[in-house]
């Protein structure tokens, strides 16, 4: 099962092994197919819950996305042929499908979504946050979780050899479950093992980041090859946090883009998502301090509301909308073409 020699230099998608030349504009953290139902939450309003994703209550569905089964599932596969379809028109070469167990992962769904459209799709190994982790994975030992996600990555997921390009995004909690700290020790040996990238969600907490970047190196993993996600969310306006993780060699990854202002309730402080204008600040300042190498962008498309079939941004808004920004905000097409491109690039190939 070990597949360094084969994989190492190559970009892995569920298509097979490419050049990393032919990647192309890279949206380094997306869902294609997915099903977070287990994220639900019950409203007051339990009328409107079971409504289906429909204009007419799209405001309310912004502002509780989770408590909508419909809009926390996209398993048709026609609609993500189409939203993926216009990513590929305004430019776009690939994007990463962080689904894995417990977000429901698709490798023959995903492979028909990329044959269809031309988008190079990667897709992910590992498990999601503890609240939708199998009963048994408490009883499955450390081997059979590293052998688990070497199998994913080396041979394919599930038995259709279809096989997983990263190692994400793995889901941690505030505080972290005792499972949750089970994966993450077995994620970094299945890193070593393979040379894969690993992307991670940290939990919803400004100090968690961190934390997660010194366990996880405590356990042996690369964290010049682990990115860390949503941090727009964590961290908000405080830079400083970023910059201090930034530090640590990890790639930070504001992936964001066109979600909409609600309030974001941390133990530490609440504050308001970012605006489109003020993540491009705050990238701005990590450029100036010389970070701009290990910044990854992407929207994070987990809503059925997030696609333009019902209302949504999609996947084509960072080039039509967040570039255009990035121009008037005096980014360089340099520093654009790097962590659209050359980040990617160089994060999502195996060592």
């Amino acid at each position: 099962m070990m597949s360094e020699q084969r994989l190492s230099g190559k970009i892995q998608t569920v298509m097979g092994t490419i050049d990393p030349s032919v990647l192309g504009a890279t949206l380094s953290h997306e869902h294609v197919l997915w099903d977070a139902s287990f994220l639900y939450e019950e409203p007051d309003d339990k009328e409107s819950t079971h409504e289906p994703v429909k204009i007419e209550n799209i405001e309310w569905l912004r502002r509780h996305g989770v408590s909508s089964i419909d809009n926390l599932r996209l398993l048709d596969e026609n609609v993500a042929i189409d939203e993926v379809l216009r990513f590929k028109r305004a430019g776009g070469g690939a994007l990463v499908d962080m689904g894995n167990v417990g977000l429901f992962r698709d490798p023959e769904g995903l492979a028909r979504v990329s044959r269809a459209t031309d988008v190079h799709i990667l897709m992910g190994s590992g498990y999601y946050v503890g609240g939708s982790h199998p009963r048994e994975l408490a009883k499955r030992s450390h081997d059979d979780l590293v052998e688990e996600m070497v199998r994913d990555i080396t041979v394919g997921v599930d038995g259709t050899g279809i096989c997983a390009g990263i190692l994400g995004e793995i889901g941690c909690s505030h505080p972290l479950k005792e499972t949750e700290i089970k994966v993450l020790e077995a994620v970094a040996e299945a890193q070593r093992v393979t040379g894969a990238p690993v992307n991670i969600h940290p939990g919803r907490s400004q100090s968690e980041p961190m934390e997660i970047i010194d366990l996880f190196r405590g356990f042996g993993g690369d964290i010049s090859r682990t990115a860390m996600s949503h941090l727009s969310n964590r961290h908000g306006l405080d830079v400083d946090l970023t910059l201090e993780l930034a530090k640590t060699g990890c790639y930070i990854e504001y992936d964001s883009f066109g979600n909409y202002q609600n309030p974001i309730v941390l133990p530490e402080k609440t504050f308001f998502a970012l605006s489109d204008w003020q993540r491009i600040e705050c990238i701005q300042e990590f450029i100036d301090h010389g970070y701009l190498n290990q910044i990854l962008i992407s929207h994070d498309v987990f809503n059925k509301i997030d696609l333009h079939r019902y209302g949504g941004f999609g996947y084509d808004y960072i080039h039509e909308t967040v570039i255009p920004m990035m121009d008037m905000n005096g980014m360089s097409e340099e520093e654009i073409h790097a962590m659209l491109v050359e980040n990617p690039k160089r994060f999502l190939q195996f060592v």
